[in-house]
């Protein structure tokens, strides 16, 4: 079979283009070398925000992102949720406290376009009403809204949407080498990393939506993409330490978020340059990088010093290339290659740039131009429209338990990830698919099916991102062995391959895990790992 198109690459921008694509009507191959989401996208402060501080200097992406940002809520209201803002502010002149206040009225229109509500200014009292544990010098707040999204959930969506429409979708499967046909570009190999069978791919068009990895995919095709890398930390703790996010603000001056995000608080990000193999970044997690990020919280929140860091993880943004500009004022426009008019190279298409926010018009836009280059009619763009899979607005959860014997709060935490597919997880569950598996996120064996049998999780870390196996406070210690087992009987795994399993996914607990211990704990755990 020759595809029409072959996607490298399973982030929000890969995954978004197989959806629209499928949508459209053609036939579409999509390719992820680990698991939907599991880099660049995944790596992000999980929140669809039109990007505040952008307004300084690129308000288009301000005005694209907040647009398409109240699309994906509109399209996905189960993984995505309201999460009101507090700036601190401390004291300083008049004019700064104005020219902030000036700020967000700027972003009051964009806000509006996501849904949120207009900024208001707070006194002290009013701030600490809400946030009693704010800093003795903060002197009020400015507010301001912004939305949370699980973002592994919105790329996992794109995916499943774009595979009950038709698209073939791989995951742990990367790209060994481009296909040509004299300088054309007519197809690629694959390699599944699992099973190691490799095979040949014929495309008409291949787009490159590899992230930070799209400049290697091009030297694949002999061209070059070139990219400013920037590497970003977030640190999260333990639990939800408020209902309320805040600005915060770096040593430096750097803004960055304090984000309460399901049972647990995310806090960054920084901004770097990046010179290294982005699969290796969260190997490149300094102390200093830990201990700014909790140092800008604490200048907020002072007990944030004595908060319990759960892991750190970093990321890789897919920045384009611009050069003297420094990392925290680049650009998130995009960009699409068309490398048969730059490079005289048909076939290919590569995607650089944005953000998380604009995913949805990024794809509209590629397929736009793949549309055009296979000569085939124009189809409108349906996916600000069409909800992705079990999208619905929420339901009456005690309602809900008398129909599915769990309690409510668990059945909410299980709808935040499948929304109305809640009841295709549990149909014909007895009492074993009923029992919770991993407590901190009341996953259960049913959904654990689920994610397998409809979903296609393939390894004990796939399931981390569907179903949040591991994200509580045990930090997978609690249940990464019963779900490996339960994987073993659901697809036939030898007991080595269970043991690796379960060592992989320790390993990278502890990956993430090992930047934020010290003294005592750093040694007792080492010591614990052998």
């Amino acid at each position: 079979m020759v595809f029409d198109l072959a996607i490298i690459g399973g982030g929000i921008n890969g995954t978004g283009i197989a959806r629209d694509a499928a949508l459209r009507g053609l036939s579409v191959a999509l390719f992820e070398r680990d698991d939907w989401g599991a880099g660049t996208t995944g790596s992000s402060t999980r929140m669809i925000h039109g990007g505040l501080r952008y307004l300084l200097y690129d308000v288009p992406t301000t005005r694209v992102s907040s647009e398409d940002a109240g699309r994906i809520r509109r399209i996905a209201p189960h993984i995505t949720w309201r999460i009101p803002f507090l700036w601190p502010l401390y004291p300083g002149g008049l004019f700064m406290r104005e020219a902030t206040e000036a700020f967000l009225s700027a972003y009051d229109p964009h806000a509006e376009r996501k849904g949120g509500l207009q900024h208001a200014r707070l006194s002290s009292a009013e701030a600490r009403a809400l946030e009693p544990g704010l800093a003795p010098d903060v002197q009020g707040a400015l507010t301001l809204d912004e939305w949370g999204c699980d973002v592994f959930r919105l790329a996992a969506l794109n995916a499943l949407d774009a595979k009950e429409q038709g698209a073939a979708v791989h995951t742990h499967t990367e790209v060994t080498s481009v296909l040509r046909n004299g300088r054309d570009v007519r197809g690629i190999r694959v390699r599944d990393r699992i099973t190691g069978q490799q095979r040949d791919v014929d495309a008409r068009i291949v787009i490159n939506a590899a992230g930070p990895w799209v400049p290697a995919i091009a030297q694949l095709a002999d061209t070059i993409v070139q990219l400013r890398p920037g590497k970003g930390i977030h640190v999260t703790f333990e639990r939800r330490i408020g209902n309320y996010g805040m600005i915060i603000e770096g040593v430096d001056g750097r803004t960055m978020f304090l984000v309460p995000h399901g049972a647990e608080t995310i806090v960054g990000t920084t901004d770097d340059n990046y010179y290294g193999d982005p699969t290796l970044v969260d190997l490149d997690i300094s102390r200093d990088e830990i201990d700014y990020v909790i140092e800008a919280a604490a200048r907020a929140l002072p007990q944030a010093k004595q908060w319990r860091p759960l892991r750190a993880w970093a990321g890789v943004r897919n920045t384009v290339f611009e050069w003297g500009v420094d990392a925290d004022d680049l650009s998130r426009r995009h960009e699409i290659i068309d490398h048969a008019d730059r490079d005289g190279i048909a076939g290919l298409l590569s995607l650089v740039g944005g953000k998380l926010a604009s995913y949805r018009i990024q794809a509209e836009e590629a397929v736009d131009l793949a549309l055009k280059q296979l000569d085939q009619p124009h189809v409108p763009c349906t996916t600000g429209q069409a909800p992705l899979p079990g999208a619905e607005e929420p339901p009456d959860f005690i309602a809900l338990a008398r129909e599915i014997p769990l309690p409510a709060a668990a059945l909410e935490r299980i709808w935040r990830r499948v929304g109305s597919r809640i009841r295709r997880v549990f149909v014909d569950a007895g009492p074993d698919d009923l029992a919770p598996v991993c407590r901190s996120e009341a996953v259960t064996a049913a959904e654990i099916r689920y994610a397998v049998e409809v979903e296609g999780c393939r390894t004990l870390d796939d399931l981390f991102r569907h179903v949040h196996v591991g994200a509580g406070g045990c930090d997978g210690a609690d249940c990464a062995a019963p779900t490996a087992h339960m994987m073993m009987e659901l697809l036939a795994w030898t007991p080595a391959r269970t043991r690796t399993e379960i060592s992989n996914f320790r390993d990278r607990r502890w990956t993430n895990r090992r930047p934020v211990l010290r003294g005592t704990n750093l040694a007792l755990e080492e010591r614990l790992r052998g």
